[in-house]
């Protein structure tokens, strides 16, 4: 069933996957590669009139902070080895923007809906 959302995925971009590896505890140069931090990449289900990869940037860059933190997180929850300052620039050397508007579930079953 064609569910009224659109989606949207973030990519790590190399310089994402270079933070990582220059705050990595375990100090092995490049151990985290940029498959490994897109290995599992999260979606964010959107309004539907989130219609095409123009909204979804303004969306994205509207949200940037708040999706750049989410990522910073999901890495290390010590915020002091986060980068000092969030830019938009930043955020574009870090991450591709994939859109999709046909999202389709496959389930009967209820979504259940967890705060995060």
């Amino acid at each position: 069933m064609l569910i009224n959302r659109a989606a949207i995925i973030l990519k790590a971009k190399q310089p994402a996957v270079d933070w990582i590896n220059s705050v990595e505890p375990d100090k092995r140069a490049g151990s985290i590669t940029l498959e490994d931090v897109n290995l599992e990449s999260i979606i964010y289900l959107v309004p539907e009139d989130i219609e095409n990869i123009v909204y979804a940037r303004a969306w994205v860059m509207n949200n940037a902070e708040i999706l750049l933190e989410e990522f910073l997180d999901s890495w290390y929850q010590d915020d002091s080895l986060w980068p000092s300052s969030f830019s938009d620039e930043l955020f574009e050397q870090w991450f591709s923007i994939e859109y999709h508007s046909m999202i389709i579930d496959t389930t009967e079953d209820p979504i259940d809906k967890e705060a995060m």
